[in-house]
């Protein structure tokens, strides 16, 4: 039976602490020589528990894993980091390095002017303060190859972000519904500059998204902004069967669409 262990870290990069939640898959306890891949998400108070979920929804994780390892793949352990929910700020702080000082007029139905900048710190956590915690309490294949990072929307951001940091310790990246809108130019620019052949990128969107009400043209800026770093990485040299895209018509941004394309994403990433 997979368990779910949830524990508080401190993140001495950002002098905060933040609550990890863990998924062991259903042969973890039984089978102690074996050592597993591991996925590390964003947003993990959103994985798992409806309880603990921001808005109620939740990916539901537990269940593709479940029907993963019954279709014979071998379990991944899932490490979910719960994002700054402190205010809407806090979140979107962490996760990008980079400033927008624009918000107001990007999203004036958020209610905030400016934001961002701590991604850099919280990406030196994940990779020299919590992979090391983890590979250290938990039977981990701890090479680059069986360690994956993914999120989404502002998740998303910051996943390209750290995965195009650290191409030396993960092999996939994981973007559902990413913010590129949020600071686009120096994500693309980013990207273009560190980008790394064979780290597998994972990219999806739905025709419905938005991360304002009050701006309509956000159903075609996600879109329109997956396919274009699509097309990046593909003139970048990357391999096509190294870059998944799935535009997913009529869903909008939410876990409720981003729990449907979880298990294809998770078969693409089993699948090497």
């Amino acid at each position: 039976m997979y368990r779910i262990e949830n524990f508080e870290v401190e993140i001495k990069e950002l002098n905060r602490k933040r609550m990890i939640r863990v998924y062991l898959p259903n042969d973890y306890d039984k089978n102690l020589n074996k050592h597993y891949k591991v996925m590390y998400m964003h947003d993990g108070h959103n994985l798992f528990y409806k309880e603990t979920s921001a808005y109620g929804g939740i990916w539901d994780i537990q269940s593709a894993m479940n029907k993963s390892e019954a279709n014979g793949n071998d379990g991944v352990i899932v490490v979910g980091i719960d994002c700054n929910s402190e205010n809407i700020e806090g979140r979107l702080n962490e996760y990008s390095p980079w400033v927008n000082n624009n918000l107001k007029e990007l999203t004036p139905g958020m209610g905030i002017y400016k934001a961002g900048g701590e991604g850099k710190l919280y990406g030196e956590f994940l990779v020299n303060s919590l992979k090391p915690f983890i590979d250290n309490k938990y039977r981990t294949l701890k090479t680059k190859e069986n360690t994956f990072i993914a999120g989404s929307s502002m998740g998303g951001f910051i996943s390209l972000y750290i995965g195009y940091k650290y191409p030396e310790v993960f092999s996939v990246i994981g973007a559902f519904s990413t913010a590129i809108w949020f600071s686009k130019e120096n994500l693309m620019k980013f990207i273009k500059e560190n980008y790394k052949k064979g780290l597998r990128v994972y990219l999806d969107s739905g025709t419905k998204e938005t991360s304002d009400e009050s701006v309509i043209a956000f159903n075609d800026i996600y879109v329109d902004d997956t396919k274009e770093l699509e097309s990046l990485l593909l003139n970048l040299g990357q391999d096509k069967k190294d870059i998944k895209v799935v535009i997913e018509e009529g869903a909008n941004h939410s876990e409720d669409s981003w729990r449907r394309r979880f298990p294809e994403f998770l078969e693409w990433v089993l699948k090497e």
